[in-house]
């Protein structure tokens, strides 16, 4: 007989567009246990699962704080439902909770403001002065006087009569027929209730009680408060000149971000970030809206799991018109699940690029080469074990679909190379982690000397500015007298002289992308958080933001070389 086993949730908390799948054990009916379905598709000796989605509905609806998820809300900000700003961003648990959150909350007036182009005396009634808002509240903490949101159209119908219940005073809506159900804006307050039972394919009918589980009630995502594009001027970054007169006929945006591995987001490493928002089904959803909000033409993600790549952000980016390139690290040293290893994805939009090339720089591999050349037989393993640390570089030579040639290079292809690495070294293994970044650009310059091509490099270096592969990348050499080469214990960044390349790079942030200097030019940037943003949650990752890295980004402007 098929049956259930066991039921439990991958989080209690229910998130707003963040899918839930319970985990369901089954016995089938030849003994065997195992989490694979059985649909009514594909019965198993004439039984299959039924599962159901119930929203419990209660007489009063819970409001959630928007700032603070897991609070309930005390007070609600009139100016949002003068403004039609969503109900749910209106809430807050506390009059400090409201006054800390209002340099980000008056944004949502002023956005609402501009977009029904109300006067400056709407504004102020709606917004008030001195950052104070308007606000409803009641002192026991009912909510029973506040604004409710306007009624949603299509609610489903109660499975079962209202007042069934009267004890409890719920009421139960059938809101999914699936093993996996995404909570909607209706849910926001609500509990929800998983509930599956085996069912014979013949009768119809259920075989036994059903087994259920309960969730907390629904929370609305975080939405924090968006990055803005900010101009720069080419004194800032390199001396650029953005105001030259060479004609500039093409902007492209590069994305580069580390968007925190699944598998090392765990809560013992950030015991300070709430459980529901480490889970995986919460964070790819948040990150894919992030990245997918930025509209960069040119993408480049680190720590990307092979399946999470497969399985989620090469199909989620492909209906965004992204095509998908991707390299996995490798696994001399790893030794988990396959389908954990992590690696670089690069992403470009069909409509502005088109794939020309690919090259694989696997640092495992040149360090065998390395030690086979300059090391003693007797030290090799030694050496292999400091030196292989299955890092890799994912680089891509594109074709720009957009003009960028003037008079002198009529039908001239624009091409660009883009580098996408992330420097995984502990950092007392100074010697090579700079050795890394030394090889990476020594292969960009074979690419650089047999085409005429401008390059990024963009990626996770874990080098802040001062460090030796810091230097190397924005300097082009390494002083010898940098403290990092005191730790050479095989000798391989000897002579220090021969730590330099011939890559005219500059930097659009201190360890994001760089470029070449006479072939494109830095319009903007996207700007970074602030200290009171990161510090609201503690720190990274958070609610908001579900990486330990922050997303970086910047609009370039292809223009054609000057030659003397």
């Amino acid at each position: 007989m098929l049956s259930v086993v066991r039921v439990h949730l991958p989080s209690e908390i229910p998130i707003v567009g963040c899918e839930v799948t319970p985990y369901v054990l089954l016995r089938r009916p030849d003994g065997a246990v195992s989490t694979d379905d059985v649909p009514e598709t594909a019965p198993a000796d004439g039984q299959f699962m039924r599962y159901r989605w119930y929203r419990i509905q209660s007489d009063r609806k819970v409001p959630i704080c928007s700032v603070h998820p897991m609070e309930q809300a005390t007070i609600q900000c009139l100016g949002c439902l003068k403004s039609k700003i969503p109900v749910a961003k209106s809430y807050h648990c506390s009059a400090k909770c409201f006054s800390d959150a209002w340099q980000h909350h008056k944004v949502l007036h002023e956005r609402a403001s501009s977009a029904q182009n109300e006067n400056g005396a709407e504004e102020e009634e709606l917004c008030g002065s001195g950052g104070s808002g308007v606000l409803s509240t009641a002192g026991s903490g009912s909510l029973s006087n506040f604004g409710q949101s306007p009624s949603i159209n299509n609610e489903p119908v109660p499975l079962y009569p209202s007042g069934t219940d009267k004890n409890s005073g719920e009421t139960w809506y059938e809101v999914g027929r699936l093993r996996t159900y995404t909570p909607t804006a209706a849910d926001i307050g609500h509990a929800l209730k998983f509930e599956c039972v085996a069912v014979d394919s013949e009768k119809r009918s259920p075989i036994g009680p059903p087994t259920s589980v309960m969730t907390s009630h629904v929370i609305p995502a975080p939405t924090p408060t968006p990055r803005r594009l900010i101009q720069v001027n080419g004194d800032v970054l390199g001396h650029l000149d953005l105001d030259s007169q060479t004609s500039s006929l093409g902007t492209f945006t590069v994305l580069s971000y580390n968007i925190l591995a699944d598998t090392y987001a765990t809560s013992d490493a950030y015991s300070y970030c709430p459980t529901w928002a480490l889970t995986w089904t919460y964070r790819r959803q948040n990150l894919l809206r992030e990245i997918i909000g930025y509209h960069a033409d040119i993408i480049c993600l680190q720590e990307v799991q092979v399946n999470h790549f497969e399985d989620f952000f090469s199909p989620e980016l492909d209906r965004h018109g992204y095509q998908a390139l991707y390299k996995k690290r490798t696994t001399e040293v790893y030794s988990g699940n396959p389908m954990a290893i992590d690696g670089c994805a690069t992403f470009f939009r069909r409509d502005k690029f088109s794939h020309v090339k690919k090259y694989e720089v696997e640092f495992n591999k040149a360090a065998q080469s390395l030690t086979d050349a300059i090391i003693p037989s007797a030290q090799k393993r030694l050496a292999l074990n400091r030196l292989i640390k299955d890092n890799i570089a994912l680089i891509a030579v594109l074709e720009a679909k957009f003009a960028n040639h003037g008079a002198e290079n009529p039908g001239k292809r624009q091409l660009l190379c883009v580098a996408n690495t992330h420097i995984n070294v502990h950092q007392d293994l100074k010697d090579v982690k700079l050795w890394e970044v030394h090889t990476l650009l020594k292969g960009l310059e074979k690419i650089a000397v047999s085409a005429d091509i401008p390059m990024l490099v963009c990626g996770d270096f874990n080098s802040p500015p001062g460090s030796s592969p810091h230097a190397l990348l924005a300097m082009g050499k390494v002083d010898q007298h940098h403290p990092d080469l005191a730790i050479d214990p095989l000798g391989i960044l000897r002579p220090p002289s021969k730590l330099n390349h011939q890559l005219p790079l500059v930097s659009a942030y201190s360890a994001f992308a760089r470029m070449v200097a006479d072939s494109l030019t830095v319009d903007s940037l996207l700007e970074l958080l602030d200290e009171e943003s990161l510090r609201k949650d503690t720190a990274l990752p958070s609610p908001g933001w579900s990486s330990d890295h922050i997303a970086l980004l910047a609009e370039f402007r292809c223009k054609p070389r000057i030659r003397s």
